[in-house]
């Protein structure tokens, strides 16, 4: 196996998890992507193999997505994405597993709608597996710093993001 077949699978293998951490639902997440809940759905249960595109497109969407957060929750968030991409050299794979196993604990919490409380626990717990701050990836910082080729995408997460929010409002209306 290749490593980009290796980090393809690991998206693949977390995709539930990074979707729930997020806060998204498989339709918002799909939304965002072009694509329907189901595929999403899909992916996240092994029916579909991920393609060298999809992990692209999921990529960018989650790490500009994580960049526009703020705080805690923006360094949790980038944090998890540099263990499923095994980008710090300095953990060792114990303490990687771990890390994911807290953080799919902590995703099942956030759906069920404890966010900033199992924010809370992640923090904790990646602090005391010794994973501290992430080094950003400069490719990040240019896709949600809006900076050539990612202008367009943090442009349409806008529009996405904006369009889920006037949704949201016309639902509570009808309520």
């Amino acid at each position: 196996m290749t490593t980009e077949e290796r980090e393809i699978a690991e998206l693949q293998n977390n995709l539930e998890m990074l979707r729930k951490l997020f806060g998204w639902t498989a339709e918002q997440i799909g939304n965002r992507l072009g694509v329907t809940k189901q595929t999403i759905l899909n992916l996240e249960h092994g029916k579909l193999t991920m393609s060298k595109i999809q992990y692209i497109a999921i990529r960018s969407v989650m790490e500009a997505e994580a960049m526009s957060r703020e705080g805690e929750e923006k360094e949790n968030l980038l944090k998890v994405l540099s263990l499923v991409f095994n980008e710090d050299k300095l953990i060792t794979e114990e303490q990687r597993e771990k890390a994911l196993g807290v953080a799919k604990v902590v995703s099942t919490a956030t759906a069920a709608g404890a966010g900033v409380t199992a924010m809370d626990v992640l923090t904790g717990s990646l602090t005391a597996l010794g994973i501290g701050a992430v080094a950003v990836n400069p490719a990040i910082v240019a896709v949600a710093g809006a900076v050539g080729v990612g202008g367009w995408i943090a442009g349409m997460l806008n529009k996405t993001k904006q369009a889920e929010k006037k949704n949201k409002k016309g639902e509570k209306k009808d309520d």
